[in-house]
């Protein structure tokens, strides 16, 4: 380890304390489904400082070359590469050629059926799949202080909440679309295109001098991997709490999915859960390294509760059923988080969080009558892969969304 990284492992504030006594109750329940001790080791310790303190060093050094092209320039190569090929590209820069090399080889872990199989699982949920990824995943992941302050610096989702939601569930479109992970699909695009919008937004903070490296490196090796349970792990089990249910084949298939997705994005390999277990155990793990919330907490946490709903108009009915919607967002975070995270997050307080455990067994009964009947569940698929199609569209038209993942040119703190 150099004396640099050494010295801001010393000095990083964002490590949450994993001894402590909350936490006990998870780690028994981790050893009763799992048979083994998730609690992370000393060893184990010292590596998540140390991904905390790493960003993506092929993303990274892309960024950098773009300060040695004319404006624009870099990025049109990018484009090039990711539409052509990199040996479109009359001789191009290094760093290019290192990133594509990554991405273009395709690792042998591969299994396309179950990408298949995941993204069939991801549509079937319809609407409630908005609901766990923005009411729990985003929400959960604004308690940790530290990992949401690129949020907060670049004002993604605190100022243009509506367009950012959007253009993260363009993301989420491209890459749970079957076989848009295919190297000429937009799922494979968008991924590669945020990894580098996530590469110029950390560059951006760390010439700013505003980075405090107390919080870690920006949009780190460890929070990247957090993100990607946010959308595996933590969405499925946000699904299961309301009544959804998913066999052992589905379940891995969404983990080989979105291990996949961060293989693109620059997560590296050896942090990336490889089955639901590692999943749940990495997820526990991140629980146990949290930092504490803060003031910038409750601002993203009431930004996202008071983003415009999906039920939209000026008719009384319209304003109504919008703000129903609302109060039952602000209720599913309250019982999946608990009321303490929901505080923390400055929700209202609303007895709407009983509504969703008093659905759950209506909801466990459709998931009976859906198995029951063959061909149900990929009617369920087509169903809301149009609907979605159908939709989407309009709501990019209405907040002018950017869904070529262009990062901002200035920040907001």
């Amino acid at each position: 380890m150099n004396m640099s990284v050494s010295h801001h492992i010393r000095h990083l504030t964002r490590v949450g304390d994993p001894n402590r006594p909350a936490l006990k109750s998870m780690r028994r329940v981790f050893r009763l489904l799992y048979g083994s001790d998730p609690h992370p080791t000393p060893g184990q310790m010292a590596d998540i400082k140390r991904h905390m303190l790493m960003g993506d060093r092929l993303a990274d050094a892309v960024v950098e070359m773009y300060k040695d092209l004319p404006v624009g320039q870099g990025r049109k190569l990018v484009d090039q590469a990711l539409e052509h090929g990199i040996d479109s590209i009359d001789n191009p820069p290094q760093a290019l050629i290192a990133l594509f090399e990554q991405v273009d080889d395709e690792p042998i872990w591969l299994d396309h059926d179950k990408l298949r199989l995941a993204c069939d699982v991801s549509r079937r949920v319809g609407p409630s799949g908005e609901l766990v990824l923005r009411n729990l995943a985003l929400m959960g992941g604004y308690l940790g202080a530290a990992a949401a302050k690129p949020l907060v610096f670049t004002g993604q989702l605190d100022r243009m909440t509506p367009r950012r939601l959007v253009e993260t569930g363009k993301f989420w479109m491209d890459v749970t679309t079957v076989g848009g992970l295919g190297r000429k699909q937009e799922g494979f695009k968008s991924a590669v295109r945020v990894r580098i919008m996530h590469a110029q937004v950390r560059k951006m903070l760390l010439d700013s001098g505003k980075w405090n490296m107390e919080w870690g490196h920006p949009l780190n090796q460890w929070d990247s991997m957090a993100t990607i349970l946010e959308f595996s792990s933590i969405f499925l089990t946000g699904l299961r709490s309301i009544g959804f249910i998913f066999s052992k084949k589905e379940r891995e298939a969404v983990i080989h999915l979105w291990r996949y997705i961060g293989f693109l994005m620059g997560v590296e390999e050896r942090i990336l859960p490889a089955s639901e277990a590692d999943s749940m155990r990495a997820l526990y793990q991140v629980v146990a390294t949290i930092c504490d919330p803060d003031e910038d907490t409750k601002v993203l946490g009431l930004s996202l509760a008071n983003a415009p709903t999906n039920i939209d108009g000026d008719r009384w009915w319209e304003k109504q059923l919008g703000q129903l919607e609302r109060t039952l967002r602000v209720g599913y975070t309250r019982f999946i988080l608990g009321d303490k995270a929901g505080d923390e997050l400055g929700l209202p307080k609303t007895a709407a969080k009983y509504f969703w455990p008093a659905q759950a067994p209506l909801r466990f009964g459709s998931e009976l009558v859906r198995l029951s009947v063959p061909g149900a569940t990929q009617l369920l698929v087509k169903f809301n892969e149009r609907v979605a199609r159908q939709q989407f569209p309009q709501k990019v038209k209405q907040t002018q969304a950017d869904t070529t993942f262009t990062p901002v040119s200035a920040l907001a703190r």
